[in-house]
């Protein structure tokens, strides 16, 4: 086993071409949407997703100069991350980038592999789970986080090089998508599932700051969009 540093930071930062042919697009695709949609994958998948949104939450919060002080994951696709700061602004901030978090993920990989950086994203994905540690106080959040930390260096010290163009387009595709379906289920508990509306940061933050749910709904769609954008116009360089 090779667990050299800067060996393997040095092949992460090879640059990756990005030539599939029509078959390799409908592979990856299919497998990322047989990670989204059918009902028991998700059960599984979506823990992951969970933990990226709540990596949103804590990486906002510490720009804001917030105290982060745990996180919490359920094995019902719940989160929680607590945090301690003063000020309106950070509370804002820090909660209404969440759901944002997976498409934005998904941008900046897909991003960095039409540039030609798939390993360096690999990189820093590897090192960002790794930091989550940091933070967890139940045994779901640790297991998730350390399953997926595992996994990512995993991929940094012993993947090929060949292989990395592959697993950050699954990754990048797989919360790309991930992210659509949080977003639904956002919309939803403020439409027809309003019994529910306690699970919405939207409502969380309203709450908090004693505004209208219905203003940070607007602006956490108008951050999704803009990742959406950003994601598409980079995936549709790479054919």
């Amino acid at each position: 086993m090779n667990f050299d540093i800067a060996e393997a930071w040095h092949r992460l930062a090879q640059p990756v071409i990005v030539d599939l042919n029509a078959w390799q697009w409908v592979i990856i695709t299919a497998v990322v949407l047989a990670m989204v949609i059918p009902a028991p994958a998700w059960r599984i998948t979506g823990l992951y997703s969970t933990l990226v949104h709540e990596l949103g939450h804590i990486v906002s919060a510490l720009f804001t100069g917030r105290f982060v002080t745990g996180l919490r994951l359920g094995w019902d696709h719940s989160g929680e991350v607590v945090s301690r700061g003063r000020g309106k602004l950070s509370v804002i901030i820090s909660g209404i980038f969440g759901y944002p978090a997976p498409s934005w993920v998904s941008a900046l990989m897909l991003w960095a592999i039409s540039i030609g950086y798939a390993g360096q994203a690999l990189g820093i994905y590897a090192i960002l789970f790794l930091l989550a540690l940091i933070f967890v106080r139940n045994w779901p959040a640790f297991v998730v986080c350390t399953v997926s930390a595992f996994f990512a260096l995993a991929v940094v010290f012993f993947a090929p090089a060949a292989a990395y163009l592959y697993l950050a387009l699954l990754i990048a595709g797989f919360l790309l998508i991930a992210g659509i379906r949080d977003y639904v289920k956002l919309i939803s508990v403020h439409t027809w599932r309003r019994r529910d509306i306690g699970q919405s940061d939207a409502y969380l933050i309203a709450r908090s700051t004693h505004t209208f749910a219905g203003l940070w709904l607007l602006v956490i769609i108008l951050l999704g969009a803009g990742a959406l954008w950003w994601a598409a116009n980079s995936l549709l360089t790479l054919f």
